[in-house]
């Protein structure tokens, strides 16, 4: 029975309780739009200046009316909001922050309006009037709330509250708030809204709590900011656990072993970044300023797990292709496989922080338009980089040598090519140094590969034997020493063969294949050693170089 630790008790616990809420938060963050058909075929009129107006004031009040008196409307203050914010021009706001900011700005707004003298609806231009005076801005009299026709886009044509407004709203907000509302309008739907409880949270327990938890700070209620830091401290404990059990099977496993149950974690913490998200947002009603910054703060945690999550099943697919691979022969050619994999998970995590970009509005497509020039100094700068990336795709689709050959560079080092980057390749010598070459130098330099076309390596063995040897005996007794030998494949057989008849001896060569090119030197040691031994025993002699030197006295007269 395995016996868990404290961490991993915890840890399990933590997850427990999370697992039940996160179900419930999303089906409660997608609830209203399923319960709310009261808005949903009910077209929007934003054509003019009075339909926008109209609209707004209508959905406003709407959504007042919903937050207020819940059991005397048949809607969510949900599908209110919704239409109230197509009233607005949130362009140039980030997409992340539009629904936070147009929810802000309708309350803003509504707050404005019921608190400063605005026209009749008769008084206000509407689609006639707009076409016969081709009118492209309007703002309400005395103050700087403006529409505009939106002149591109889906809303093309639509009149909608200008971006300005949207930014400006706040301070005159400020300016108003001491200003009575006008008589039958809701009073502090802005205030009501944003310390209200939203979600699972039920808002008979904010009302019972002191009232000091109920006080404004920085924008939101005490008990709002205590729900943010258990929040983020309980999700900051999650993630950090969640990363300490996935790098301690990441050290645990074997080698190229990437199971799949490795990707529970990224995906984990993926679910442990939207719930938070989903809590802070929904649940805690955290609005303004401060619900910015979290929502910046968890995307792009987000983000950063969502690209984790990528390099995982990118590494999971590779080496259970290479595997695969490897249990047929290398059927595949594995180096390959890790640059394409290698390759695809850039592209990914590349695709998502180009799709992060675009959520934090910031102008990628420009940003990429104005990249040409910019990538022509950087290829410049960085031509050695890209000649050795090229290099190795090049290395890879031509298959000079691939990983696990032994090879011989143009300098005289041989060893065994450990692996094939994207940058270099690495070779590892008999003598245990490791030498590391750039792709760009080796594809334009000769290269030896001993393992190909075939994995054994011939090895060559000189002898010589003195003259008057039984020639016929001696190359028996070479075969054979070769054939005994566990290093030397007998397919090809051995063969002896005369080479010459030297100034001292008979000169013989030992032809054997080794199974493998590093065991060349370990078959000629054990086959020198075998061939004295065994020329001992047969009565062979191994002569040595000598000359007689005969010394002639001159006679003198």
């Amino acid at each position: 029975m395995t016996i868990l630790s404290v961490k991993e008790r915890v840890f399990l616990c933590l997850c427990a309780i999370a697992l039940p809420f996160a179900i419930a938060s999303f089906f409660l963050s997608v609830l209203p739009v399923w319960s709310s058909p009261y808005f949903a075929l009910e077209p929007l009129d934003t054509s003019s200046p009075r339909a926008t107006m109209e609209s707004f004031q209508r959905y406003s009040s709407a959504y007042g009316k919903a937050l207020f008196f819940p059991e005397k409307v048949s809607y969510t203050t949900e599908a209110a909001m919704a239409r109230a914010l197509l009233c607005f021009d949130l362009r140039e706001v980030a997409p992340i922050l539009a629904e936070n900011v147009g929810r802000e700005s309708v309350l803003l707004l509504s707050e404005i309006l019921n608190r400063i003298e605005v026209p009749a609806l008769d008084d206000i231009p509407n689609r006639d009037e707009v076409r016969r005076d081709e009118l492209e801005l309007w703002y309400i009299p005395l103050s700087g709330i403006t529409l505009h026709r939106v002149s591109e886009g889906d809303r093309k044509n639509d009149f909608l509250f200008t971006p300005e407004t949207v930014r400006r709203l706040s301070r005159y907000y400020d300016e108003v708030r001491h200003l009575p509302v006008r008589v039958g309008a809701l009073e502090n739907i802005y205030e009501a809204s944003r310390y209200s409880a939203g979600g699972v949270i039920s808002q008979t327990l904010i009302d019972s709590l002191p009232s000091q938890m109920r006080h404004s700070f920085f924008g939101q209620a005490l008990w709002q900011w205590a729900g943010l830091a258990a929040t983020v401290s309980l999700a900051a404990v999650l993630l950090w656990l969640i990363w300490i059990r996935y790098k301690k099977m990441r050290r645990n496993r074997t080698e190229n072993q990437w199971p799949l149950k490795m990707l529970a974690y990224p995906l984990l913490a993926i679910g442990v970044s939207f719930v938070a998200r989903n809590i802070t947002h929904t649940h805690l009603n955290i609005s303004g300023t401060v619900n910015n910054f979290t929502l910046f703060l968890l995307h792009g945690l987000f983000l950063i797990l969502l690209s984790w999550t990528a390099y995982v099943v990118c590494n999971i697919v590779m080496h259970a292709i290479t595997t695969a691979s490897r249990n047929k022969e290398n059927l595949l050619n594995i180096d390959f496989i890790n640059l394409l994999f290698r390759v695809i998970s850039a592209i990914l995590i590349f695709a998502i922080w180009y799709w992060g970009g675009l959520d934090f509005g910031l102008p990628v497509n420009a940003v990429f338009a104005s990249a040409g020039i910019a990538g022509v100094a950087l290829a410049l700068a960085a031509r050695e980089s890209l000649a050795n990336f090229f290099g190795g795709i090049s290395i890879l689709f031509d298959g000079p040598f691939k990983t696990g050959d032994f090879i011989v560079l143009d300098t005289g080092e041989r060893g065994e090519v450990k692996s094939i980057g994207m940058r270099s390749t690495r070779l590892l010598t008999l003598d245990g140094i490791l030498i590391v070459i750039p792709n760009s130098v080796i594809t334009n330099t000769k290269i030896v590969n001993e393992s190909a076309p075939y994995p054994h390596f011939r090895v060559r063995v000189a002898v010589g034997v003195a003259y008057g040897s039984d020639l016929g005996l001696v190359e028996t007794v070479l075969t054979d020493i070769a054939k005994s030998c566990k290093m030397v494949r007998t397919d090809p057989p051995p063969q002896a063969r005369l080479r010459v008849f030297g100034d001292s001896s008979i000169d013989f060569e030992l032809l054997a294949w080794a199974i493998q090119p590093h065991d060349r030197g370990r078959v000629i040691h054990d086959l020198s050693k075998a061939i004295d031994k065994r020329f001992a025993e047969e009565g062979i002699t191994i002569p040595f170089p000598q000359r007689d030197v005969h010394l002639q006295e001159e006679k003198t007269n």
